[in-house]
């Protein structure tokens, strides 16, 4: 399969294996493949009311995130790494 990303998604992987947190492109979409999978595994019923609020409110939070980063208004890579990794931990210990 091959899969075309955008630049921006292509400038956020480029900058993580830059900054040291992957040691490759390929490693850094498999993270967040697997982030993507336990996030899919936490959510309810794909269709129930909740999962569904949530999918609209994180295509606005995304919009937004697209004005922002058009004005030129970027957050740190390292800064963003760290607050996923903390809720990442964060979701395995409420399921544990």
């Amino acid at each position: 399969m091959q899969i075309t990303l955008s630049q921006e998604q292509t400038q956020v992987l480029e900058a993580l294996v830059k900054h040291g947190q992957y040691p490759s492109l390929e490693e850094a979409i498999n993270t967040a493949l697997l982030l993507l999978i336990d996030d899919v595994t936490l959510s309810d019923d794909g269709n129930s009311p909740n999962y569904l609020a949530w999918v609209q409110e994180t295509a606005k939070k995304i919009d937004i995130a697209r004005e922002q980063a058009q004005r030129g208004e970027l957050l740190n890579p390292d800064d963003v790494l760290a607050q996923l990794r903390d809720k990442v931990k964060k979701a395995r210990e409420l399921r544990a």
